[in-house]
């Protein structure tokens, strides 16, 4: 019934005359051509860059005609008005007919936890997104997000996945995944529900909300009183998210210091993290660095806490077995930020990298060491990249896949949190990097962080560290009887 009750509040209808404005084209997904229509602002001057709304719209609008997902929110930014006021350029894939954009239970109060990847719906709407900028003057600091219902559900969902990507979200009568919150730390968010809705339960915007606010992160929520599943109707008028939406912007710095400071909400009074690895790491011990971001976010919100940088450049696995005792533990850390193995990669160029099988059994016997009885927490992140090209056009590729694919699997073994750096480093650069620089978008040299790349690890690295000292401390809570 939850199926057939989220068709019928969004059932299909001819959209106002004004929908034949927008332009129509497609894009090729995994199984599926996916259609989606665009519309940019009534006047483009060369050389200026333009906001762009991603919109997911409801089950309703599901089909392969590209015109229906227009009603609701594309429409209503047609009027004379709209145009003038919120010059922007608007994208609406098309989701086919009896497919998600995500794979949540429409009918459940509680979410299940997110899937791991994508549906391949949503994984060719991010294909149609980063198409469309390769070729359009968007403004890349002003892309922003909505969805209605199963929309809403997508844009929750996305925005998880992507929170660098988009400077503001706003989410209508959808749901959430509550073990995502920390994702959207810095992640300015406006989320619209009624509490009526018999489609799409009030308690999932609610327990997103709820869990956002145990963090600290602010979320701009309005439940509507006695509105049931067209919470849309008053998101999108003239009351509405959309002079809020317009006047946000996206600020790595923001969300960097915001992650580094519920990090060390998480820490101990006497906390002494530790950051271990090579010359990235070395880099980022200084005041503009990833390790010194997290250094003033510490001293901000949890002062007695310290930083033991442990960067030195060219080393890789077998360098740190052999000074971890003097630079970690003889220090005293309780906590460690592992990241390593760009060097073990890199230096296979000229026959001085580490071995696949040296690298895993150097990590468990560094692990090993690092926790060992009365040691520190590890957090982990994978070697990030070498070289910004797209995946598959760098030299190292494969092999940094490999080694990253060894790291999580040593982390793994221990259900250590994981910082995914090649992952998230690559999921970035599809958006930010559509001409396919080999750097300038977090490395200043493929390799070592420039100032956006070192904002972008401190948030990474601050979201893993805060988690390692969250299961370190639910390890220590007393066990009631089995």
């Amino acid at each position: 019934m939850i199926l057939i009750s989220l068709a019928l509040a969004a059932a299909s209808t001819v959209p106002n005359p004004s929908a034949q404005e927008f332009q129509s084209a497609s894009v090729r997904g995994g199984q599926f051509t996916m259609p989606y229509r665009w519309i940019a602002p009534e006047s483009v001057v060369e050389g200026e860059r333009y906001p762009l709304i991603l919109f997911l719209h409801g089950a309703g609008e599901r089909g392969s005609d590209n015109e229906i997902q227009l009603k609701h929110f594309p429409v209503t930014m047609m009027t004379p008005e709209r145009r003038a006021k919120f010059p922007c350029f608007i994208l609406a894939p098309q989701c086919p007919e009896d497919e998600r954009w995500t794979a949540d239970n429409w009918g459940s109060k509680s979410a299940e936890p997110l899937a791991y990847g994508m549906t391949e719906p949503m994984a060719t709407a991010v294909a149609a997104l980063t198409d469309f900028v390769a070729k359009h003057p968007v403004d890349m600091d002003r892309i922003y997000l909505t969805g209605l219902s199963m929309g809403g559900y997508g844009t929750f969902d996305l925005a998880a996945r992507r929170p660098d990507w988009f400077a503001a979200v706003a989410p209508v009568c959808g749901g959430g995944h509550v073990e995502t919150a920390d994702r959207f730390v810095g992640v300015p968010l406006s989320i619209w529900h009624g509490d009526k809705d018999d489609a799409v339960p009030v308690e999932r915007s609610r327990g997103m909300v709820e869990e956002l606010g145990e963090l600290g992160i602010e979320a701009d929520y309005h439940e509507l009183p006695g509105v049931g599943h067209d919470a849309w109707t008053q998101a999108y008028g003239k009351e509405g998210c959309l002079e809020w939406m317009f006047a946000q912007r996206r600020d790595p710095g923001r969300r960097a210091r915001l992650a580094g400071e519920m990090m060390a909400r998480s820490l101990a009074p006497d906390e002494r993290v530790a950051f271990l690895g090579d010359s990235i790491t070395e880099q980022g011990n200084e005041s503009w660095g990833y390790v010194g971001i997290l250094r003033d976010a510490m001293k901000r919100a949890q002062p007695g806490a310290s930083v033991i940088p442990a960067g030195i450049s060219g080393h890789k696995v077998p360098d740190l077995l052999l000074r971890e005792e003097a630079d970690v533990r003889a220090k005293n850390a309780s906590l460690v930020f592992l990241y390593i193995g760009i060097n073990d990669v890199w230096h296979s160029e000229w026959d001085q990298g580490t071995s696949e099988e040296d690298y895993e059994n150097g990590l468990k016997e560094l692990l090993g060491r690092l926790e060992g009885p009365g040691g520190a927490t590890v957090a982990m992140a994978t070697p990030s990249v070498i070289g910004e090209m797209p995946f598959g056009k760098g030299k190292f590729d494969s092999m940094l896949a490999k080694y990253s694919l060894l790291s999580r699997g040593v982390a793994g073994e221990g259900n250590r949190p994981v910082c995914d750096l090649q992952e998230r480093f690559r999921e970035h650069l599809e958006l930010f990097n559509v001409e396919g620089e080999q750097k300038g978008v977090l490395t200043n040299d493929g390799v070592h962080l420039n100032d956006a790349g070192n904002r972008f690890v401190a948030a990474e690295a601050a979201l893993a560290i805060r988690r390692a000292a969250l299961a370190r401390t639910a390890k220590k809570q007393p066990q009631g009887p089995k």
